[in-house]
């Protein structure tokens, strides 16, 4: 047994097993070549000496990181609950696969992301996932250049080692556009989020489509753009609003901008959805506790994470493997804001009617 007042090294783990330190490397490495009743002799001595085999010396051995990187471009940083969520999703799904995350946030203005990557490389990462707006197509051309397995979350690239993932945002918006206009709504105020995001590009195509589906002359004043905040979508609400006192509704590109809307709305002296209707996008937690409640698109943020993380685990795991791009479906939730709620389910409050 090891000395009292000393950590258990791999000698005595072996001693106590009765076997050499060589097949204790084998356990602890999953080589898979010993014996199922020794490999259980080994983990029960290493329980009771409570020994917890050095992860850096593993990642040594194996010439492996075991580490993933994700890089995220964003004004609002983390504060954007969709971000969150997704990754939450990736994070659970990396650590039963063994990975560790590392996580690099930068404002979409910071030109210091390349220290981002360098260190990344340096540190041997094993993936990559991009998440946000970029500042540039630099960005792409300096991850590709690596040959670095890649995965773009929202961001619209592939290459040899790189694929994306998204939702389906312009079937959303459609549907989202098209409820509106069930309701009897003509005069749909847009509010967007970067201008620069293919994201952003897809829901106002969706917003348009609907729009010229049914025949209702496109706009473009009533366009406008609040980089996905909340209180920039409330001075925008506001100005649609008094420029434009015809608007009887409002779709936003996320909730947070939904959710600032209504503030504006309110202040201004308005009801919802019985002078404005409101509708968002991203079904964030907080979507079914304001109110009234805010009829949205959901996206599920978690899945997406998680989809993401089994996709870049495949293209580290199988280089020969050709990426492969997913698009992820969309539903509606309908249910106080935008005046149309029908049914409400018990738990979530909400009508769920699938994406376009």
């Amino acid at each position: 047994m090891a000395r009292s007042g000393r950590e258990p090294t791999i000698k005595d783990i072996a001693k106590a097993a009765g076997v050499s330190v060589s097949t204790v490397s084998h356990v602890l490495n999953e080589y898979g070549d010993i014996s199922e009743d020794t490999e259980q002799r080994v983990r029960k001595v290493m329980k009771e000496l409570n020994y917890y085999p050095s992860a850096l010396a593993r990642r040594l051995v194996r010439k492996r990181s075991y580490m993933l990187q994700l890089l995220l471009f964003s004004v609002e940083g983390l504060k954007h609950p969709f971000f969150y969520e997704v990754i939450c999703g990736i994070s659970a799904e990396i650590e039963k696969a063994g990975y560790d995350l590392v996580l690099s946030i930068k404002d979409v203005r910071d030109k210091r992301w390349r220290d981002s990557l360098k260190r990344c490389y340096e540190s041997r990462a094993e993936g990559i996932f991009v998440m946000g707006t970029l500042p540039g197509p630099e960005v792409l051309e300096e991850i590709e250049s690596s040959q670095m397995p890649a995965l773009f979350i929202d961001i619209f690239f592939e290459g040899p080692r790189a694929t994306y993932i998204t939702s389906d945002n312009i079937g959303g918006a459609m549907t989202a556009t098209e409820h509106l206009i069930s309701l009897g709504h003509t005069k749909i105020g847009f509010i967007d989020g970067h201008v620069t995001s293919p994201i952003s590009k897809q829901r106002l195509l969706g917003y348009k489509q609907a729009l010229e589906k049914h025949g209702i002359p496109f706009d473009v004043r009533l366009v406008r753009p609040a980089d996905y905040m909340e209180e920039d979508a409330g001075r925008v609400a506001a100005d649609l609003l008094d420029s434009y006192p015809n608007i009887t509704a409002l779709f936003a590109g996320s909730d947070l901008m939904a959710i600032g809307a209504m503030k504006a709305i309110r202040e201004a002296g308005f009801k919802i959805p019985s002078d404005i209707a409101v509708i968002g996008f991203d079904d964030i937690e907080s979507a079914s506790y304001v109110r009234p409640a805010l009829s949205t698109v959901k996206q599920d943020g978690e899945v997406m994470g998680k989809s993401a993380a089994r996709e870049l685990l495949k293209l580290i795991k199988y280089p020969d493997r050709k990426p492969c791009r997913q698009v992820l479906p969309t539903e509606l939730m309908i249910r106080e804001s935008c005046g149309g709620h029908k049914i409400f389910h018990e738990r979530s409050g909400a009508e769920a009617v699938s994406g376009a």
